[in-house]
């Protein structure tokens, strides 16, 4: 077994989630407004192909990950790519909201699919299993970095050019991204053997125990950091900051995420994973009960430094905590089960959240269930064994 990816392919994977996570995970909204403002099409119009399309990369990154265990990553890349292309076309080239919305939707479906974390995940699992939380966290790295790097370039472009050519060029950068890393992935076959289909994977994953518990802190841990993500600056604009000093602190919670990446390798040697998983989830809810207060700067900044570190850390230990319950053969499958899970709490967790602000007229009630889903969660993490280790081999 390697224990080494290479910097050749470690770069390639990286390079693959920094341009999909910057262009159509953060990017896409820099352009809403230019798109409102040149087509007069609704903002709910164009936040539902958002929101969308996040529920079909949860789909997507199943899909993909099955046919990469199957037949390789490197079809999967070639075949992504062109789709992307051909559907960044559709919707930068779009008159209405009919076509703009088929064409934004399948785009980020295909860019999620293969450009998040699942697919690059599993093929570091598969060629590195022995150095795979080290090349796990590398590629977090990479995925830190992508809103400080495309949101102002994006934001740039717009400003430059239009909303259609920065569209545009996003898809093409993407799919000559996915287009490298397949030429470097093309000796990399599929490694499942057992003949397992999809449903069959998919129905084993649910009938174990362990399994069952895994994708359920997806889902719950997918709809906590997405309202955390949601709601942290409006709250601190609540508790009495302006939107600069409350905007100013989020971005900063979003640069202690490296901090909470880069002594992982270092953690997971030491300290068990079951024990690092649970911290770190403590470490991003409680702190939510801080928000209502962040207009003292004590509040605000300690905030700021557990919350990044626990996001940074849960995201990064996403990957590396379900590898540990499936062999090689089957990673794909799972970590695609997984965002599946991740995306539809996603979802569903800011439009529980809305209506529950809507109702109460404050987001201190929202923010206290944070605390409390947190230490749910906490007892909801699953211990890694062997009946978790044989999915899709049935």
């Amino acid at each position: 077994m390697s224990s080494r990816l290479g910097a050749g392919l470690t770069f390639a994977l990286g390079l693959l989630v920094l341009c999909s996570f910057g262009t159509w995970y953060y990017g896409y909204g820099v352009l809403i407004e230019p798109i409102a403002r040149e087509t007069g099409w609704s903002q709910t119009t164009l936040t539902s192909a958002y929101g969308v399309a996040l529920l079909l990369v949860g789909v997507g990154s199943v899909l993909a990950g099955r046919a990469s265990d199957r037949f390789g990553p490197h079809l999967v890349l070639i075949v992504a790519a062109g789709c992307t292309v051909a559907a960044s076309a559709v919707a930068a080239s779009a008159s209405s909201p009919a076509v703009f919305l088929p064409g934004a939707i399948l785009t980020q479906a295909c860019v999620g699919a293969v450009g998040y974390y699942a697919l690059a995940h599993a093929i570091i699992a598969r060629v590195a299993p022995d150095g795979r939380t080290r090349g796990i966290t590398r590629n977090t790295l990479f995925g830190a970095l992508a809103s400080t790097v495309f949101l102002p370039l994006m934001a740039w472009s717009a400003t430059q050019w239009g909303w259609r050519p920065t569209m545009m060029a996003a898809g093409c950068l993407v799919a000559a991204a996915m287009l490298w890393a397949a030429t470097l992935l093309r000796h990399l076959g599929g490694a499942d053997g057992s003949g397992s289909t999809l449903l069959g994977g998919l129905a084993y994953a649910i009938r174990d125990a362990r399994l069952r518990r895994l994708l359920a802190l997806g889902v719950l841990g997918g709809a906590m950091m997405s309202v955390l993500l949601l709601f942290q600056v409006p709250a601190m604009v609540e508790a009495g900051l302006t939107l600069g000093v409350a905007s100013a602190l989020a971005g900063a919670r979003g640069a202690f995420q490296i901090a909470g990446r880069l002594p992982l390798p270092w953690v997971l040697d030491r300290v068990p994973h079951l024990l690092v998983v649970r911290v770190c989830l403590l470490l991003f809810g409680l702190p939510a009960l801080l928000l209502p207060f962040s207009e003292s700067m004590v509040a605000a900044i300690a905030f700021v430094v557990l919350a990044g570190i626990g996001v940074g850390t849960f995201s990064t230990m996403e990957s590396v905590y379900t590898v540990e319950f499936v062999d090689a053969r089957s990673v794909g499958l799972m970590l695609g089960a997984y965002a599946l899970a991740r995306g539809v709490g996603s979802a569903v967790g800011p439009t529980l959240a809305g209506a529950a602000v809507d109702s109460f007229g404050t987001r201190t009630p929202v923010l206290i269930t944070l605390a409390v889903l947190a230490i749910v969660a906490v007892a909801l993490v699953p211990q890694p064994g062997a009946a978790g280790s044989r999915a899709g081999e049935r």
